[in-house]
């Protein structure tokens, strides 16, 4: 049986968790979503500590998905972070924005964001994470 794929997905708005799942659900892949919904939970989670110390429960993520938006304004410093990570550096992270912030996505670029998609329009991301998963360009991470 194929192992599940681990996208960790950083977002607060309920809404779009569920259309991101549902748009998941449609995919051929063997997709786990793992979700943080604040900065500090997503640093906690992939550093693998607290609640998060078992990396059978909890595994590194072949993709992340990060709201650039989010409500406590940590997502950018989380980016940063994440670049500075030698464990996650093959890590891609798919920035998700909405058109208009056009700041957040500069920003995004320069901390090393691999890619940026609107928020709400799940087509070309979809496509994105397939092809990524499909072509394991960025190689399986270090539990």
């Amino acid at each position: 049986m194929e192992e599940n794929v681990i996208v960790f997905v950083v977002e607060n708005n309920a809404d779009h968790i569920y259309q991101l799942e549902q748009a998941l659900r449609r995919t051929p892949l063997q997709i786990e979503l793992k979700i943080a919904r604040y900065g500090n939970e997503a640093v906690l989670y992939l550093k693998g500590v607290g609640i998060y110390s078992d990396r059978s429960a909890y595994p590194l993520p072949r993709v992340i998905l990060l709201d650039l938006d989010l409500p406590d304004g940590s997502a950018l410093a989380v980016l940063g972070w994440i670049r500075q990570q030698p464990d996650l550096l093959g890590v891609p992270v798919l920035a998700l924005a909405y058109p208009g912030q056009q700041h957040l996505i500069d920003e995004g670029r320069r901390l090393g964001a691999t890619a940026f998609f609107p928020k709400g329009e799940f087509g070309p991301l979809l496509q994105t994470v397939q092809s990524l998963v499909r072509s394991d360009a960025f190689g399986n991470v270090a539990a």
